[in-house]
């Protein structure tokens, strides 16, 4: 089935409007994955970037039990996946800063490609390569250039925050995450297939009257 087509403008409202509800929990969460992956040098920086995404899903999916800044850390599950993508990402860039012209974006199609691959981590839990196959696979498909426009484009607003004052990334990246995460909501989500059709309960025979013939 063919993905939904993804409105740009639509979607970083989506995410803005989320951040900004959520904004003390996001904050805090963004500055203890910063922290945890700067003074791991980055080993851990794939995983505290899925523990961020998957606690911005649950404010999406409004869970009974709200999730807290801590929960950052349930990232670790993906440890070794986040840190191949770590890796991949960094050798990827490594080659392509020695070809010019596209050594000036490189970072913002790498980052493009290693967000999603985050999101298939984290939300379908698959392994680093299936999940750079299926952004593969649906670029084939023709119909993933916008959703990685838009991954650029968080990138870019991500970074931008760290560029103008360290302290303005906390709030960025947040932002950024929240608007991949609703445009995997659209594209991928419980709803992304359609409306989901309620199933009713289907009424009850009345009994049927008591039988007064007393004949035999």
């Amino acid at each position: 089935m063919a993905l939904r087509t993804l409105d740009i403008g639509d979607t970083l409202s989506k995410g803005w409007t989320v951040f900004q509800a959520n904004m003390g929990l996001l904050v805090v969460a963004g500055i203890i994955s910063s922290l945890v992956s700067l003074f791991s040098l980055g080993i851990l920086s794939g995983a505290m970037a899925v523990g961020v995404l998957l606690v911005v899903k649950r404010l999406i999916a409004n869970d009974p039990v709200r999730p807290v800044a801590g929960d950052v850390f349930k990232g670790l599950d993906a440890f070794l996946q986040g840190l191949i993508l770590t890796i991949l990402a960094a050798v990827t860039l490594a080659v392509l800063a020695r070809i010019p012209v596209i050594n000036a974006v490189a970072g913002l199609v790498v980052g493009a490609f290693v967000s999603w691959a985050l999101m298939f981590v984290a939300f379908e839990r698959l392994s680093a390569i299936d999940a750079i196959k299926k952004i593969i696979v649906h670029l084939k498909a023709g119909e993933f250039t916008v959703p990685l426009v838009l991954a650029g484009i968080a990138c870019l607003i991500s970074a931008l925050g760290g560029l103008l004052c360290c302290v303005g990334g906390f709030f960025t990246g947040p932002i950024a995450m929240c608007a991949m995460v609703c445009a995997y909501e659209t594209l991928f989500g419980a709803g992304a297939e359609g409306p989901t059709v309620r199933m009713t309960t289907p009424l009850e025979t009345p009994p049927r009257p008591p039988n007064n013939d007393l004949r035999l």
